[in-house]
């Protein structure tokens, strides 16, 4: 299941850097879904804003508490409370508003597609892995937790709780990407609209 794991982890790079240059070319060069309106785009952009900061401060606080404790431990508080997946679960909210931002029906739907095919396989792996290594506490946290639907009466979270502080400034890096892809979005659309970088084509 190691390997597993160790293969579905460089597939996803390699994936997602593929997919990630598909995406950015559709961006740069295809239109809006619809005709621009001000009042219209403002609230699109106003709730991909909201996801984007759920998921960058929800992907924070899974990440806390996995920080020297990933796998080695069953991690079972705080967000690991409400669902078993909540840093895939805050990656997907993540991953809406970027397509939400940008306006783009196709783009949204390769977005949310991708997380759809993909991510289930590398959550299953997991699973298994920590299934192997934990072995009945995993099934009864298995059982008693949500694996993607948080399940708010069941959160619990202890007062002091430790953090390996080198791995949270490195999954800190990893973190900042969502709303660094909403700045570079915004910048994107702002050259679309002054003429700097073309439209080729429109994508319904």
């Amino acid at each position: 299941m190691e390997k597993i794991l160790l293969i579905s982890k460089e597939y996803r790079i390699a994936i997602s850097r593929v997919f990630g240059a598909l995406i950015l070319f559709l961006i740069l060069f295809s239109s809006y879904s619809w005709e621009p309106n001000l009042l219209v785009n403002l609230a699109v952009d106003f709730v991909a804003f909201l996801l984007i900061l759920i998921c960058t401060f929800g992907r924070l606080w899974a990440l806390s508490y996995i920080s020297g404790h990933k796998t080695k431990d069953l991690i079972s508080d705080g967000p690991y409370s409400l669902v078993r997946n909540p840093l895939y679960l805050f990656s997907l909210i993540g991953a809406v508003g970027v397509g939400l931002i940008t306006k783009n029906v196709l783009i949204f739907g390769l977005i949310v597609l991708m997380f759809g095919i993909y991510y289930p396989f590398v959550i299953r792996a997991e699973e298994e892995h920590l299934r192997e290594v934990h072995k009945e506490d995993f099934e009864e946290y298995r059982r008693s937790t949500p694996m993607f639907v948080p399940k708010f009466s069941g959160f619990r979270e202890q007062e002091n709780y430790t953090v390996n502080a080198r791995l949270f400034r490195r999954a800190f890096f990893s973190v900042i990407w969502f709303p660094l892809i909403f700045m570079i979005l915004l910048v994107i659309d702002r050259l679309h609209e002054s003429g700097i970088v073309p439209i080729l084509f429109t994508v319904p």
